[in-house]
């Protein structure tokens, strides 16, 4: 098997008519289990990487060829791109519980670190949030066994509007995605909800708020009541 960058590398050969008949090659990033148990046959062979780093990504190449004196070759090649993937979700910040209509809202998603960098996207109720509610894309880079890591940060501004976010029973689900390209398995996401007001919804709050705090108390008939009714009905009649 070759590794194949800039030039081609071999990684290792093997020869059943050979003594040895598997050889292994230093290729810098592959590197090779010290106990491994190479799986070849004469029809396949098998080989196992370990200690991935970003030096060992490139393209692979298996090549079987026959014995003299034909020496006929036939190869094939695969791409292996070695990638740190995010361990946990995006943070979501900025965000307060409840907004009125018309508010100003402000919300922040902030990737883990990963590389590649995961691709950042904003959904209000499911709906991917449009372009012009969206600042300019920060990036932060650090160095870890080799990688470049990175991480991201994507700011939501937009004005609250009950009738165009088709929000429903006064809530808000704000969700941000974050996905590394032609990983999906490796998409992560968060979501929060919020509280949306109106105001009629505040001017009914304030009845409820004043009616409690001025004293008055909710009529409750009970049964002593019913009978001090009942008497003193029969009083007004009895003195006509």
């Amino acid at each position: 098997m070759k590794k194949s960058t800039n030039n081609v590398k071999r990684i290792n050969n093997y020869a059943p008519m050979m003594i040895p008949p598997i050889m292994t090659f230093p290729v810098v990033g592959v590197t090779l289990p010290k106990d491994q148990t190479f799986l070849c046959t004469k029809n396949t062979c098998s080989v196992i990487l370990d200690q991935l780093e970003p030096r060992t990504s490139g393209s692979y190449r298996c090549e079987i060829s026959g014995d003299a004196p034909e020496f006929k070759l036939i190869s094939e090649t695969g791409n292996m791109t070695i990638a740190a993937l995010p361990r946990h979700d995006p943070i979501i910040t900025g965000v307060n519980h409840s907004y009125e209509d018309g508010d100003f809202l402000l919300a922040n998603c902030t990737s883990d670190m990963s590389s590649p960098p995961a691709m950042l996207s904003w959904y209000i109720n499911d709906e991917k949030a449009p372009p012009e509610y969206l600042q300019p894309l920060r990036e932060t880079t650090m160095e870890s066994d080799g990688f470049q890591l990175r991480f991201r940060s994507l700011e939501l501004r937009f004005h609250v509007d009950k009738a165009r976010h088709a929000i429903v029973r006064n809530s808000m689900r704000l969700k941000c995605l974050a996905r590394v390209e032609q990983i999906p398995a490796a998409t992560r996401e968060s979501s929060i909800v919020v509280y949306i007001t109106s105001q009629d919804d505040l001017t009914n709050q304030k009845l409820i708020n004043y009616w409690t705090n001025s004293g008055h108390r909710k009529f409750t008939a009970t049964p002593h009541l019913y009978v001090s009714l009942a008497l003193l009905v029969c009083l007004m009649l009895a003195t006509r």
